[in-house]
């Protein structure tokens, strides 16, 4: 594991250093993308119609680019790191180069711009599978006057849940524009962010009853990593605060009055998020408190009864010194059960010591 994240990180160094010295707008992936050839899925719906189909060929997206009806038409771009492709698909669809520049690069900060009467937003998709580490991926959106964009490196997402609601809402999704399918997508995506915060919590409660039963060294490597994930999401969650008061106060001609109380309800949404996430990372700093109290009382208990042993052999030990010396007129000597005399006592001795200890319940 570690050496294939050495790897990863190398390629990133060299992805990074390639786009040093290049002029604004050149394209140079950098991410992990695992998917060979890029994959586009149109999805076009109105009051009548919803289809869902792959685009195969430069000239089917010409012809999509010149469409003047009044469907709504989302184009998922999936598979980044084909940068020839996408020039060409950012000249047929106008895109703007720096556009498509902040879109191939996945260490972008979470943000909103503004390109004439488009929206571009960048945010982090985050998700936390089972018996694995946190996965952050980049997703971007352009929003325009004809189309919804969306650009992404995800094998595993299929958005199968948003299109049979838009297959399924005649009466809400399929009469709506553009914007809240917009909207819609954000959404769906500040949704996981829930998910993510319910298993790290989860995960944070059954390290606090393992730090009460035994702890151990490997407790605190995890309880480190839980912190920095915490970190993580928090870094990734937090810039979309002021992404999406961006939009609101935007008053972009894109949205429409009546679907800016949608964008209001996934900024509630986000401030939940950070808030859920502070509360987290106070927790995690109590496991640290626990820990070390645990660890701390642990101690005491083995230094305590290491004390209590030394204490019931002190007695023993000076008597046993006193009738180790090698003096000729020690009357005890000379008495024919001297031996278990003296071991009797040190017995009694030793047992009193322990009913007092359990009489002071120190033991």
């Amino acid at each position: 594991m570690k050496k294939t994240k050495n790897k990863i990180s190398n390629k990133k160094k060299q992805q990074l250093k390639s786009k040093i010295g290049k002029p604004p707008g050149t394209l140079i992936y950098v991410g992990e993308s695992i998917i060979e050839k890029t994959v586009i899925t149109l999805t076009e719906y109105n009051d009548n119609e919803f289809s869902v189909k792959k685009i195969e060929s430069i000239e089917d997206l010409q012809k999509l680019s010149i469409v003047e009806d009044e469907k709504v038409r989302w184009i998922d771009i999936n598979g980044l790191s084909d940068v020839d492709f996408l020039v060409k698909f950012g000249e047929i669809f106008k895109i703007h180069p720096l556009i498509l520049e902040d879109a191939v690069n996945s260490n972008q900060q979470p943000k909103v711009e503004y390109y004439d009467d488009d929206i571009f937003l960048v945010m982090k998709k985050i998700t936390w599978e089972e018996k694995q580490d946190i996965n952050y991926d980049q997703i971007s959106f352009l929003f325009t006057s004809k189309f919804v964009f969306t650009f992404r490196d995800d094998t595993k997402e299929d958005y199968s849940s948003i299109h049979q609601r838009i297959e399924t809402g005649k009466n809400v999704f399929r009469k709506s524009k553009a914007d809240y399918l917009f909207y819609v997508l954000v959404d769906y995506e500040i949704d996981r962010y829930f998910l993510v915060l319910e298993e790290l919590n989860e995960r944070i409660e059954e390290e606090q009853e393992m730090l009460l039963e035994n702890p151990t060294q490997d407790d605190l490597k995890r309880i480190q990593s839980l912190k920095r994930d915490a970190y993580r999401i928090k870094h990734a969650v937090r810039p979309m605060r002021e992404a999406l008061s961006s939009i609101i106060r935007q008053e972009s001609n894109l949205i429409t009055i009546n679907h800016l109380i949608y964008f209001r309800d996934s900024l509630d949404h986000i401030v939940q998020v950070n808030e859920s996430l502070d509360t987290l990372r106070e927790s995690i700093t109590i496991l640290i408190d626990i820990y070390l109290s645990s660890v701390s009382n642990r101690m005491n208990e083995v230094m305590k009864m290491l004390t209590l042993i030394a204490t019931i052999f002190i007695p023993l030990t000076f008597i046993a010194g006193v009738y180790g010396m090698n003096f000729e007129n020690m009357p005890e000597l000379g008495y024919k059960y001297a031996y278990f005399i003296i071991l009797g006592l040190m017995a009694l001795i030793g047992v009193l010591l322990l009913l007092f200890f359990k009489k002071r319940k120190w033991i």
